[in-house]
Parts: C-alpha cells; structure tokens; sequence
C-alpha cells in the first residue's frame, strides 16, 4: 500500500495506476496557472468563469479515475485539511449573506434605500464566489497531483520558467514595442513595466514571488550532487550550465520587477527573496561559511547593477514615497470606520466599491475611483467582518506553517517548501499597502506555489 512521508527523504514507490493522469494534470495545471495572468492579469470575470469551469472539468474527470482506480491509498487531501477548512468556512459564510436580509449599511439611510440582501452587491458577491472555487478547485488538484518529489520539481521548474516568459514580454513590451499593454496600447502606467497586466503593482507582486521560485530552485541546483567533469572543477559541466541558467533566468525577471517603478513591490520581492536564500542557505549544510559570504556578497552586487540600471524611475518615484502616501491613510481611515459599522457580518464579497460610495469623504480625491482598498488585510475585514476576514489568513498561517515542517524535515524536494514561504514573505508585504493579492493572476500563483510547498510525497510500505 501506499502512505506518505513523515521524516526524511522521499522514499522510491510503485507507480499507481492512475499515475499517468496524475502526470498529464500537473504540467496542465501550471500551464492553467501562467494563462490566467495572461488577460489583465487575470482581473476580469471571464477569466474566473473560464478557470473555474476548465478546473471543475479537471476535477470531475480526475475524481473520477480515482474512484475507478481501486489501489490502496492515502488521499494527500486529508493532510491539508487543516488548510483547506479555514478558506471553506469563509466561502461559506459569503454564501451566508446571499441571504434576503435587509441591512442599514450606514445606520442613517431611510428603509427603502436598503440592500435586499446581507450583501451590498449581491451579483458581485456571486462572481467572487465562482472566483474562490476556482482557487479551491487548483489547491485541490495540485495538492493530488504533487505526491511525487519528481514531479512536483517538475511542474516548479515549467513554473518557473513560464513566469521568466512573462518577465521577458514585459520587458519587450516596454522597450521595444512602444510601451504597450498584450492586447493593446496602454493608457495607464506608460513609462512602467505592466507585461499581461493593468496595474504594475499587481504584474510586480506576480513576478516577485517567481523570483522566489528562482532563488530557491537555483540554490538546489547548485548545491545538488553533480558528476565530476574529466576537464576538472572548472569545467563547464552541465550542472554548472543549469545553475547559470536558473541565476540568469531570475536575475532577468528581477530586473523587470524593478522596470514596474512599483516602489512597494520592489521592497515586497527583495524581503521575499532574501527569506528564500536565508532558508534555503540554512538548509544547504554542506556549504562552508565562506562559500555562504560569497554568495551575499554577489547577490547584494547583482541587486545594487540592477537598481542602477532598471531601477531609476523606481528610485525617482521613492522620493514622493511620503507625500503620495496621504490619499492612502486617509482611504485607511474611512475604510476601518467602514468595519467599526459592520465589525461582523462586513458588507459581502467583493462589495468594497458600493459600499464606499456611502462613506466616501470629501478629504479623499474625489477626482480618483476608490475601488479597491489598497489593503487586502482590510479587504477581507471590511467585506466579510473581522471573525471571518481572519480566516483567509489563519489558512495561509497554517500553510506555512506545513511548508516549514516540510522544509526542516526532508533532505531533498524542499525547495519548493523554501519557496512557498518566500512568496508568502512577498504577498504578506505587499497586502499591507496595495491590493495584488485581490487580482486572480496572483492568487492562482500563490495557491500553485503554496499547495507544491505544502505537498506531502507519497512512498512505498510493505511488500
């Protein structure tokens, strides 16, 4: 029978009789993952409809052949169910407030001005919910496909490289052909890396965690068993080819996070990377101390090159940091009013945009559209209430919390463990001042690199 591991390395095991669908799925799943991002990142409600649907046909055929096969196993979905009931319980309570219950979202407005429901927009509380069981739908398959050490360094290393193609177009969209957007030209953020985006916070968060996924895939490669070379040490081996590639690969698309100008994105990728490199050094023990010196030393070089060179406008634009900070605070303030008024049952999913035009305040830009909170940590509060909001985030806690366990324990397939966290690192700062981790590009990356750290590697037991 099969079980999955506890300590220790990932043991060999017989291929179970699905495991053909299993290695088809992954290598989809991350092409469905880079694709969301590809239609303004993913922030339209097609794409939702379009993911969760292609994902619910997945699922379907997949659960299927699992109840076909008759092999004796450990379903890998039961070890994340820690993970998973948290992100349940709050889709359900969104669910909740399709309920027909008037409410008085302000306290003041007279009773026929009252939503018909316990969610301010209920049609865009329903297109969110089409949107989180798309996420659930991707964690869940990817945590059933990523029982193999192998594969799931597979589908990370197609990941990555799939998120170096988005940094290149970005790139090459700037410079070359005339600053313009995938589907067009571009009237917001000219002078600004956007790739596949709109926003360049949003296309900056989304390539900061894949140069996570490249700090920690190269530190693997370069610190993985390698053949001696009969030239000798200095050979050009392919091994050492590899390890370039990879540095080169995420030396580009850090590059092209600093081409955004996005000054919190910038910061958000660099403590994201650097948590990645920390952990993946500490796991390296092997490496002398020297050799770890080293290898700060020329990462701190690389980042100083890129910053003189792609980084002016981003430099240019820290400046104003303070002063392009006002508006922000005082969108904060009026925001955490909004959920002293409705501290638990918040105003439905997705319902920030209509629920602010009740609250906006003269002090605040009314020249600007206040969509979005520039918080997603306020997001969540203010549109499902601080016990449910949390909740969300205490899925995400344990997450890297099984990433971590998964990290200290095993002697190989923990880079994308290292990874997981990294990218948590980024999205976590990120969320305090811009709301990237509302875009559904982003999401899709960050449950994908989340649910291959967290996977647990299915081996062989008994005869």
């Amino acid at each position: 029978m099969f079980t999955f591991e506890d300590v220790g390395r990932a043991q060999p095991y017989r291929p179970a009789r699905n495991e053909w669908l299993s290695n088809v799925y992954g290598p989809l799943l991350i092409v469905l993952v880079l694709l969301s991002a590809v239609a303004a990142g993913g922030d339209r409600p097609l794409v939702w409809l379009l993911m969760t649907l292609s994902l619910a046909v997945l699922g379907l055929v997949y659960g299927v052949v699992q109840i076909m096969c008759s092999r004796c196993h450990v379903d890998p979905v039961k070890g994340q169910i820690a993970i998973i009931l948290p992100a349940v319980v709050a889709i359900g309570f969104a669910f909740v407030q399709l309920l027909p219950l008037r409410f008085d979202p302000t306290g003041a407005l007279p009773p026929d001005l009252w939503p018909d429901f316990l969610t301010i927009n209920r049609s865009a509380t329903i297109l969110a919910l089409v949107r989180m069981a798309g996420y659930l739908l991707m964690f869940w398959l990817l945590i059933n496909v990523g029982d193999s050490a192998a594969r799931v360094t597979q589908m990370a290393t197609l990941l990555f490289w799939g998120l170096f193609a988005h940094a290149i177009w970005g790139l090459l969209a700037l410079s070359f052909f005339g600053d313009i957007h995938f589907w067009g030209d571009k009237l917001d953020y000219v002078g600004s890396a956007t790739g596949t985006f709109i926003n360049r916070n949003a296309f900056a968060t989304f390539l900061g965690m894949g140069v996570s996924l490249g700090v920690a895939l190269t530190v693997r490669r370069a610190f993985a068993p390698s053949i001696r070379m009969p030239a000798g040490p200095k050979a050009w081996s392919p091994h050492k080819l590899d390890v370039v590639a990879l540095a080169t690969a995420t030396t580009v698309i850090l590059a092209t996070v600093f081409a955004t100008q996005s000054r919190l994105g910038g910061l958000a990728t660099v403590v994201g990377a650097a948590v990645t490199l920390g952990l993946m050094l500490a796991k390296a023990v092997r490496m002398k101390r020297g050799h770890i010196w080293r290898v700060m030393v020329f990462g701190g070089v690389i980042l100083s090159a890129i910053l003189l060179v792609m980084g002016q406008g981003l430099l240019d634009r820290s400046v104003l940091t303070v002063a392009g900070s006002i508006d922000r605070f005082e969108l904060y303030r009026e925001v955490i009013g909004m959920i002293a008024h409705r501290p638990l049952m918040g105003f439905g999913l997705d319902g920030f945009p209509d629920a602010f035009e009740l609250y906006h305040d003269p002090a605040l830009d009314p020249s600007l559209v206040w969509d979005r909170t520039h918080n997603t940590y306020l997001a969540l509060w203010v549109e499902l209430g601080l016990i449910e909001g949390s909740l969300p985030m205490v899925a995400v806690a344990i997450a890297v919390v099984k990433a971590w366990k998964n990290l200290m324990r095993r002697s190989d397939g923990f880079a994308t463990s290292a990874a997981a966290i990294g990218a948590t690192a980024t999205v976590a700062v990120h969320a305090v001042g811009d709301f990237s981790l509302e875009v559904a590009g982003n999401v899709y990356l960050f449950v994908a690199l989340i649910a291959l750290g967290v996977a647990r590697f299915r081996r062989a037991v008994g005869g």
